[in-house]
């Protein structure tokens, strides 16, 4: 994961800490709203991104809580994180350059069909891929 957080931060300008929590959170949307079989082996391929999605998705947001029962539920997933996001200070360049290099990457280390598998089970994230 060391090797996409650096990546992330230079990118986006962001420093490496913010850019882990970036990642953290966006980890923690895959996590919490994928099919859980497909997330189990492409987080086997991505050695850190559980740790990740732990570390960083703690508040609820993406797995109940208030910003999941805004919409009938339609906020608890990507926009939840983009949420979770804006307010770790990213703009919304800096999260599009994130979200980009995190699925280049997944695609790269785990394979395009799994990312594609896991992209398409959360709903509103299929068609960036």
């Amino acid at each position: 994961m060391q090797e996409l957080i650096a990546a992330i931060a230079a990118e986006t300008g962001l420093e490496p800490a913010k850019a882990e929590r970036a990642l953290g959170i966006m980890l923690n949307l895959i996590r919490a709203q994928g099919n859980q079989a497909k997330i189990a082996e492409l987080f086997d391929g991505l050695p850190g991104a559980a740790a990740l999605a732990e570390t960083y998705g703690g508040d609820g947001a993406a797995r109940g809580g208030l910003m999941s029962m805004l919409g009938g539920g339609l906020m608890g997933g990507p926009l939840a994180a983009i949420s979770k996001l804006s307010a770790a200070g990213l703009s919304m360049e800096q999260i599009k350059q994130a979200g980009s290099l995190t699925l280049d990457y997944a695609k790269k280390v785990a394979g395009e069909a799994l990312v594609r598998d896991v992209a398409g089970s959360i709903p509103g994230l299929g068609g960036y891929v």
